[in-house]
């Protein structure tokens, strides 16, 4: 029975003394990992923040990154945990064995002889003088820690390959964050093309680029940046034009006679600009129109249809009926002279107006188009004369009847 305890007290032991070896195993794997990972992705991120690679190097450099990561936390860190759990193949007890007796000399012969006593004794005719020896070695020996063997303290010296790149990690972050968090986005997000930041950059001086139709458009562009360019160009459906230099930092181009919509872009010395798209706001305008004129019956006139005539010469109490066809228009409105207020076409199609006065007297009116983008467009200034209706009147004149001369 004190064979047995003893030999028990060994085994107890020595597993001990396993898991620990395993344990120290894991803080030495968490010291390498660190400096390896760490080193490496100080590494990229340095390299990328200086050189903007691209999409397939960045690719490259990310999956290199998950697989030495991987690979390190699961040789040095992983593999000992498991281990220490006994899951997998640990050392046995006779290597055990060998590594208590390299720091404990006199130990070691006897704590391998027991093992092999022990191997031994299964079935062995000298049974009982076997275990006797076990006993024996086991009591001379079971007072000795084994787990001491192993001295965790001296994994400080492995914190050189792990508090060198943590330390620069640290420095740089407090320095310049920018350096580590721009470049560390740029390898994850390696799909995306990044371009490298330009000595200076391109502004255009404008709330909304948005331009009248058929009119010109003004472009401004101010430079900002450590190094000015001498000239800039525009690129416009792979035409480039130079702009003009206001001043040193000042540049301006003029759109002619707008009618759609423009995509460019702005570069000078291999610098280019993001695109930019010049939106055409559509102009409401009338694209013909016809005037009826119906006549009074006292003027015995036949009725006509003008076409796109404003200025107006009819008789008094004629009825004219505008019909406007108009494009891009929501919104028409006629303001005579002889009121204070616009009147509003009705809009009887898709695109077609009318509106109703009699002629009364001359006036001169303003036709006012607009739509939601352009509420307040141009207008077009026309005129009304109107022939006054005359009273009938009598002529009379004397006439001497010549008889009268001869009497």
């Amino acid at each position: 029975m004190v064979t047995q305890d003893n030999y028990r007290l060994l085994i107890n032991k020595l597993d001990q003394f396993i898991r620990k070896y395993y344990i120290n195993q894991m803080i030495r794997g968490v010291l390498y990992s660190t400096g390896l990972i760490l080193g490496l992705f100080l590494a990229m991120a340095l390299l990328e923040y200086y050189n903007y690679f691209d999409t397939g190097i960045r690719k490259a450099m990310f999956y290199s990154f998950i697989g030495v990561s991987i690979f390190a936390l699961g040789y040095w860190v992983f593999m000992p945990l498991l281990h220490y759990f006994r899951l997998g193949k640990v050392i046995s007890h006779e290597q055990a064995a060998q590594i208590i007796g390299g720091h404990f000399s006199d130990v070691k012969d006897k704590l391998l002889n027991i093992l092999q006593l022990k191997h031994q004794s299964g079935g062995a005719a000298n049974q009982e003088l076997i275990l006797a020896s076990i006993d024996q070695k086991s009591e001379e020996i079971k007072l000795v820690p084994f787990p001491n063997a192993i001295d965790l303290t001296k994994n400080r010296k492995y914190l050189r390959y792990a508090l060198p790149p943590l330390l620069l990690l640290i420095i740089i972050l407090f320095i310049n964050a920018n350096l580590i968090t721009d470049s560390a986005a740029r390898i994850i997000n390696n799909d995306r093309k990044f371009e490298k930041p330009a000595p200076f950059s391109f502004h255009v001086e404008a709330d909304e680029l948005k331009a009248v139709q058929f009119e010109d458009f003004p472009l401004a562009v101010r430079v900002e940046g450590e190094q000015l360019p001498s000239e800039v160009f525009i690129d416009i459906d792979n035409y480039q034009y130079r702009l003009s230099k206001e001043a040193p930092n000042l540049f301006t181009y003029r759109f002619n006679n707008v009618q759609k919509d423009i995509d460019f872009y702005l570069f000078s010395t291999g610098i280019e600009s993001e695109t930019y798209t010049l939106d055409v706001l559509s102009k409401p305008n009338v694209a013909g129109f016809d005037v009826k004129l119906d006549y009074p019956a006292y003027t015995q006139r036949k009725d006509e249809e003008l076409s796109s005539i404003g200025d107006l010469s009819v008789p008094a109490g004629t009825q004219v009926d505008w019909v406007f066809n108009a494009l891009n228009t929501d919104n028409i409105r006629l303001k005579f002279s002889g009121s204070d207020e616009a009147v509003e076409a009705t809009r009887f199609s898709e695109g077609l107006f009318t509106y109703k006065k009699r002629a009364l007297q001359d006036e001169t009116y303003k036709l006012y188009v607009s739509n939601s983008a352009l509420p307040n467009a141009d207008s077009i200034s026309y005129t009304i004369s109107v022939i006054p209706d005359l009273y009938p009147g009598i002529s009379v004149e004397k006439f001497q009847d010549s008889s009268d001369l001869k009497l």
